[in-house]
Parts: C-alpha cells; sequence; structure tokens
C-alpha cells in the first residue's frame, strides 16, 4: 500500500518539459548575500517542496503542481547558493518539515480521489516511509506541517472537500499518526459595484497560510475574492476559528505565506496587489483573467505582527511585457504569487517562488535589505525594476491576456548616450485599456520623501504622479482614487516654464498632525497636496499615469529616489 500511495503521488507531478530564465551572478559567499538574488529555478510549484535538513542541507522536491518531469530533487550544501540534480528511485524521497519531538519528517498529501494522507519517515531522512489515511475528503494545496505548543502539536492547512467554501486545518497531537480536522473558515463574496461591471472568481477563502502567535493564538492569513487577504485567529491549538475579517494586506485571489525565523520575527511573503475592475462578463464562476499576479511583496515584523517593514518588491515577473504571455503559456498560470521560505542562516532567507516553469525562481537574500530607508533608479539597468505594461484585448492561455510595453525608454535629449523613461498616452484600440503608466517600488515609508527629476514640455497635460501604498496595474485609473496623494502634472502649478529636466519632490508626514503632503519644485516650496486616503502600512509606490488624452505630449524621467525622513 505505501508503495503504491508513493508512485501515486509521483505519478502527479508529471510535466513538459521546461525552459527557464536565467540565474544571475550568484555570489561566493552567503556573507554577500543582501538584496535578492536568483540563484536556480525551482522544480514544481512554489508552496511545497522545499526543505531544509538538520544538517543544513537544502532539498526542493518536484512534487508539487506542474512539477518538471522525473524523478530527482534539486539539492545544495552551501546555504543554497548552488544547487545540483539528485536523481532518486521512482518512489518519492520527500522530506518537508521534521518533528521537533521524534525526528521524523511528515507531510500530508491529496490524493486525487483517494483523499487525503499522512506520508510520515520511520527512521529519520533515510529511513523508510509509512503511509496513514487522514480522510477520503479531499483537500487542496496542503501547506508544509507546523509545529506548534513546542512540537506537541502539529498542524496543516489546507482547503477544498467542505461546504460553505472555506478553510482549515488539520492537527495532530501524536506526532502524526492521527489527525482531526478543525472548524472552516469562510469569507464574503464579491459583489460587483464600483469600478466592477462584473463580479471576481468566488472561490471562498482558501489556501491559508497559520502561524503560532507568542500569546499563544494561531494566526491564519488566506486567499480571497475581496481586496485583502482575511485573517482569522484561534485560541485552541487550531481546532475551532474566529470569524474571518480583512486583515492590513493587500491581495485578491493570491496565496500569502507566513514564517517565523529563528529570532522570533515573523516573514510575510504575499502580493501586494490589486488587480483590474472586472469586466462585464465575468460571472464570478471562474475567474476569466487574472492581472495582479506578476509581484511577489515581503515584509518583516519586529512585534509578532502589529507592525511591518519593508513591503519591497521580491520578484518581478520576468515575463511580465511578454507579447505571448497568455497566448504562449501552455495553459498554466505565468504568476509569482506562490511562495514558500526556510531560513539558511540568522536573517539569510531562502524561497521558491513561482508557478509557470519558465519563471519559477529559487531565491536568496538577507532580512537586513527590508530596513533600507532609500532607494533611487536612473534606467541605467533600464527597465527591470519597473511595471509598465499593457494588456491586448482577447483571453488566452490560463486567464491571461498577451501583453505589450505601454512606456518605453528613450534616448536623453541632451544627445548623451544615457536613456530616460518617457511616459505618454498613445490611443491603441486593440488594448484592454490604453492609458499608459510605470509603476516603481521603494521601502515603505510613513515619514518620507520622493523626488523625480523630469521635463515636462508643453502640452503634457493628463499626467498623475502617485504616492500609493500598494502596487496597482500601470494603466488602471482606479489608482487615482485609491492613494495616498495625487500630484496633477501641470506645468503652471508647478512654475516650470521649460522643457529643462527638474527636481519634483514630494514630503509626507503620516504620523504628523498636518498631514498634507509638501510638492517642492528645484528646492522651492509649490503647494500641498491633501491626504486623500490613509495607510496603516507607509507608502511604498509610486504609480506615473497617463490617461486617455487626445495631443498629449508625455514627459520624460531621468532619476527617481525615495528616502525616509527623520520626524522634526
Amino acid at each position: 500500500m505505501t508503495h503504491k500511495i508513493l508512485s501515486l503521488l509521483f505519478s502527479l507531478c508529471a510535466c513538459t518539459a521546461h525552459a527557464q530564465t536565467e540565474v544571475q551572478d550568484i555570489p561566493a559567499s552567503l556573507s554577500e548575500v543582501f538584496a535578492p538574488v536568483r540563484v536556480a529555478a525551482a522544480p514544481s510549484d512554489a508552496y511545497i517542496g522545499l526543505s531544509l535538513l538538520p544538517d543544513g542541507e537544502l532539498r526542493h522536491y518536484n512534487y508539487g503542481e506542474q512539477a518538471d518531469p522525473g524523478s530527482f530533487y534539486l539539492r545544495s550544501t552551501d546555504k543554497g547558493l548552488t544547487w545540483k540534480k539528485v536523481r532518486t528511485a521512482a518512489q518519492l524521497p520527500y522530506a518537508d518539515v521534521q518533528s521537533p519531538i521524534s525526528g521524523e519528517f511528515l507531510r500530508l498529501a491529496n490524493m486525487q480521489g483517494e483523499g487525503v494522507y499522512c506520508i510520515r519517515t520511520a527512521g529519520g531522512i533515510h529511513g523508510d516511509r509509512t503511509v496513514r489515511k487522514v480522510t477520503d475528503t479531499s483537500s487542496i494545496m496542503l501547506k508544509p506541517p507546523v509545529y506548534i505548543r513546542g512540537g506537541r502539536r502539529v498542524i496543516v492547512a489546507g482547503h477544498g472537500g467542505v461546504t460553505p467554501k472555506g478553510c482549515y486545518v488539520y492537527y495532530s497531537d501524536d506526532d502524526g499518526l492521527h489527525w482531526k480536522r478543525s472548524t472552516t473558515v469562510t469569507a464574503p463574496d464579491h459583489v460587483k459595484g464600483g469600478p466592477h461591471k462584473g463580479i471576481r472568481w468566488n472561490h471562498g477563502a482558501v489556501e491559508p497560510t497559520v502561524i503560532e502567535l507568542q500569546d499563544g493564538r494561531l494566526w491564519m492569513l488566506m486567499r480571497t475574492s475581496q481586496d485583502f487577504h482575511y485573517e482569522s485567529f484561534s485560541t485552541d491549538g487550531g481546532e475551532t476559528w474566529s470569524e474571518s475579517r480583512p486583515s492590513v494586506f493587500y491581495g485578491t485571489i493570491t496565496m500569502p505565506t507566513l514564517g517565523r525565523l529563528a529570532d522570533g520575527r515573523l516573514l510575510l511573503i504575499w502580493s501586494s496587489t490589486t488587480p483590474l475592475p472586472e469586466l462585464e462578463a465575468a460571472t464570478g464562476v471562474w475567474d476569466d483573467v487574472f492581472t495582479n499576479r506578476d509581484v511577489a511583496h515581503v515584509a518583516i515584523s519586529d512585534d509578532d505582527g502589529h507592525t511591518w517593514t519593508g513591503f519591497r518588491e521580491l520578484m518581478l515577473n520576468p515575463l511580465r511585457d511578454a507579447a505571448d504571455f497568455g497566448s504562449g503559456n501552455d495553459g498554466i498560470d505565468r504568476s509569482v504569487h506562490q511562495a514558500q521560505f526556510v531560513e539558511v542562516a540568522p536573517g539569510k532567507i531562502c524561497a521558491s517562488i513561482g508557478q509557470h516553469r519558465s519563471l519559477r525562481s529559487i531565491v536568496l537574500f538577507d532580512v537586513g535589505w527590508l530596513y533600507e530607508q532609500e532607494r533611487s533608479d536612473d534606467f541605467s539597468d533600464g527597465l527591470r525594476r519597473w511595471c509598465v505594461f499593457n494588456y491586448r484585448k482577447g483571453i488566452t492561455g490560463h486567464c491571461a491576456y498577451d501583453r505589450t510595453p505601454g512606456c518605453t525608454l528613450v534616448p536623453h535629449p541632451s544627445g548623451s548616450d544615457r536613456n530616460v523613461l518617457q511616459v505618454k498616452y498613445l490611443p491603441d484600440s486593440t488594448l484592454v485599456d490604453d492609458n499608459r503608466g510605470a509603476v516603481w517600488n521603494f521601502p515603505a515609508m510613513r515619514t518620507g520623501q520622493f523626488t523625480a527629476r523630469m521635463s515636462v514640455p508643453a502640452g503634457s497635460e493628463g499626467i498623475s504622479l502617485l504616492l500609493n501604498d500598494h502596487w496597482f496595474n500601470p494603466c488602471d485609473t482606479v489608482a487615482l482614487h485609491e492613494s495616498m496623494y495625487v500630484l496633477r502634472i501641470d506645468r503652471r502649478r508647478l512654475g516650470i516654464r521649460d522643457d529643462d529636466f527638474h527636481d519634483v519632490t514630494l514630503r509626507w508626514d503620516l504620523q504628523g498632525k498636518r498631514q498634507d503632503a509638501v510638492v517642492y519644485v528645484d528646492g522651492r516650496k509649490r503647494l500641498r497636496l491633501p491626504l486623500q486616503k490613509d495607510t496603516p502600512l507607509g507608502i511604498s509606490y509610486v504609480h506615473f499615469l497617463a490617461e486617455t488624452s487626445a495631443g498629449h505630449a508625455g514627459i520624460l524621467l531621468e532619476r527617481v529616489q525615495a528616502a525616509a525622513r527623520t520626524r522634526p
């Protein structure tokens, strides 16, 4: 029976051959890792398969959805810097999370049509495997085990197979030998209204992530059809759960991943994004198209989840401008919204991110990067750090539009070999929305300033500079109403009378008595902007938006910079 179930589990991993994006230059040592660096291609969907063994060896198995074919796992013995493929026998030599009580490894696995089974080592990672049936009910996307109460209880989060649709956990008090299922957590359906002419995919509360808080409660974040991830709490070790409510984290139909570091800090990887408004054809039965799965964000908490730092882009989809984004995706979501991570050394994180085989990535970074208080860009690396794409009409592949760059780099008007970013409206009836935009991320700041060195030619009406607390699609005009501050770029208001480049600076203090942003041009105060919408997260995005406007001249961006400010 064990052989049969393991063989069935492995057979679910079959997939076509893959073509991966290239890895970046790999640091020579872990001490050199700071900002995120891609070190390898993950062999399967990112939410499971990454395992840290007691001796420090890292493994990434290929038993998740849309896995690479063959019997193997990736292995790293240098904290994730380099990886080698290890071929194995047909039976899957899995290892997820080790019990602090018994030293055995276990995971729950959903066997299609067979229910849920617990696969557990007998004698450690090199020992045998035992298989025990947990339930006849199917569960979807079961997460890696989480040990709570000092290891005396293990929980596994999942969803599916229940009515009403929702999330739950399986829990065991005997190291995985016997299991029970918790009460179910649900979330409200999305309804059309406001900018939405249709209804988002109403799949219920799904893909939960769970962490034990220092006060003994369990905290669950879950994927929903709303604008935010919903949250629920348990005071009895996961057996029952509170009614869900919106969390502070933006995220729509995407997966959140929580974890605790060795020093007690919490880390969250998720997609802090908002999709385009739903079209009239969207009925809520199945998603028409995904338009917010191109960014994976990360934040850290020093106070057990009360406040968070960072809100930085951990990974931008390398295919986000692809002309064949939908038509060339083989029916698989080209998304970076799934993630799993382990801490390989104090403050050093190894994360697996993404779904489609052409972009799945294993990434290393240092959490110190999340505490940076400044970021700048002068386009010397092109648009590697920017989102500028638009969508072509016509849903293709798996819930996707093909893409095209909506803004481009052009030669600097000075005649130098530098490029500048042109943000300019260009009419195009083949696009879902032909507003043009450019979106750039920086460390979240409640007190800070943003400066853009820009040229504002005559006739450049219809462009706005928006400061926001999460990612919007570059073409999405909903961002105008959801942003903290909106600056309509106007030569008269800014006191600009020529085509030269000028420093336009916005300063804000969301913690002060007066929360207006002050606008300076070349160091001279020009005007104040009212706070349009408060945020507990801090400002972490600038969005240049060129709205539909005939005869639009556009603006040129030479450099951007954001920096935290000390409160007076």
